[in-house]
């Protein structure tokens, strides 16, 4: 089988959830002898922008969305049109609702968010009103380009029924993890030296971009309640983005000494390390596709902390942690000191089992290889329909 993946990010450049997660799942189709060619913007085996421009425009938020996103999408649709019929399959990963309009039947589309659940979200007007304008081009594009969908989790399955595509033409496959590199360590001191983090005492962690979706102000909000109850804890932040700055200067002018900022932590070299030095792993998000974080924090055993949003309820059905209502910050951190307080090795166990029992990579793959082979061979097959969510707690968010 040969399949063209078509992917707006690709590691080692830009690589995000969405690209991560193609990246994974190429790699591991690959051992299965599956014959694949990646379509990026740099980084793949086709590429279709200037490498250049690229570098120069990361740094401007619009003008690298514009470029690496749209235009990208635009010159795939012409790349996909003239070169399809050398492929089985064509996989494309959120294509871009304006710039990506060709009618395909033998597609996948691998939808990790979409702009309709943004648009459900509370943002500055000019955010809001993009993704509510970016969400009446998803619903005409989607709906019309009659291809099959997979979305990485039910919340996102039950967004694209919303726009308009046929429950009979959406599967459910959740994102995965590499169960080998992120496991638990018996080393935990050693490893928070690394970090130069406390040897003793609980650690907090919190990994991603620091942008609006995550509400990092909360966790900050939240965790001021937690350190005057509990003293021996730390909250550690991984990542960096453009809330960033703003992050540090409210933790400072709560007088929090028990934050610790980390920037930007490399995936490959120290990410795995820094889940198993710690104790548990907190999200505090609003919206979310599928996080790859709270995946790779499950398999590497840690008790999770999530916000009551459908797409982290993972954490519910692996009984590995708590569901959280953020929206009272009260009350989210009477919850938290609550549970820290017991005794959750059964927790870091369970997230680990259903880690390696659900979601390592090589069992998503296979899942993936099945729908493939489905939509080669025929669009009406039988489908493991998404189940209905409720997503009113993003519209109260």
């Amino acid at each position: 089988m040969k399949i063209l993946v078509c992917i707006y990010e690709y590691p080692p450049y830009y690589s995000s959830g969405a690209g991560n997660v193609a990246y994974y799942l190429v790699n591991q189709l690959k051992k299965m002898g599956i014959n694949c060619t990646v379509c990026s913007p740099i980084g793949g085996d086709v590429e279709l922008c200037n490498r250049t421009w690229i570098e120069k425009t990361h740094n401007y938020g619009i003008l690298d969305h514009l470029y690496r996103v749209l235009y990208f999408w635009h010159k795939a649709g012409k790349y996909v049109k003239e070169n399809h019929s050398e492929y089985d399959v064509v996989w494309l990963q959120n294509p871009s609702p304006i710039s990506f309009r060709i009618r395909l039947q033998k597609s996948l589309l691998t939808i990790h968010t979409t702009y309709y659940g943004y648009s459900l979200l509370e943002y500055p007007l000019l955010a809001h009103t993009y993704h509510k304008i970016m969400a009446k081009f998803e619903k005409q594009s989607y709906s019309s380009l009659g291809a099959m969908f997979s979305g990485v989790s039910q919340q996102v399955c039950h967004e694209l029924e919303k726009i308009g595509v046929e429950r009979e033409r959406i599967t459910y496959i959740p994102n995965g993890v590499d169960t080998g590199r992120f496991k638990p360590s018996a080393n935990r001191k050693e490893l928070r030296k690394k970090f130069n983090l406390p040897e003793d005492g609980l650690i907090l962690l919190s990994l991603g971009t620091l942008r609006e979706p995550k509400q990092p102000y909360k966790l900050i909000e939240v965790f001021s309640l937690i350190e005057k109850s509990i003293k021996d804890v730390q909250l550690v932040i991984g990542g960096d983005g453009e809330l960033l700055e703003k992050t540090k200067r409210l933790a400072e002018k709560k007088g929090l000494t028990r934050v610790r900022f980390l920037g930007y932590v490399d995936h490959d070299k120290d990410v795995p390390d820094l889940y198993a030095g710690s104790d548990y792993y907190i999200m505090t998000s609003k919206y979310e596709g599928q996080p790859l974080t709270l995946l790779e924090a499950m398999a590497s055993g840690l008790p999770c902390i999530v916000s009551n949003i459908s797409a982290l309820r993972i954490v519910e059905e692996a009984k590995c942690g708590i569901v959280v209502d953020f929206n009272s910050v009260e009350t989210a951190a009477s919850q938290i000191i609550e549970y820290l307080g017991g005794d959750n090795t059964n927790h870091s166990r369970n997230a680990r089992e259903y880690a390696v029992s659900n979601l390592d990579w090589e069992i998503i793959a296979k899942k993936y290889l099945e729908e493939f082979r489905g939509v080669g061979f025929s669009l009406q097959k039988n489908k493991k329909h998404c189940s209905n969510v409720d997503i009113e707690n993003r519209q109260k968010a």
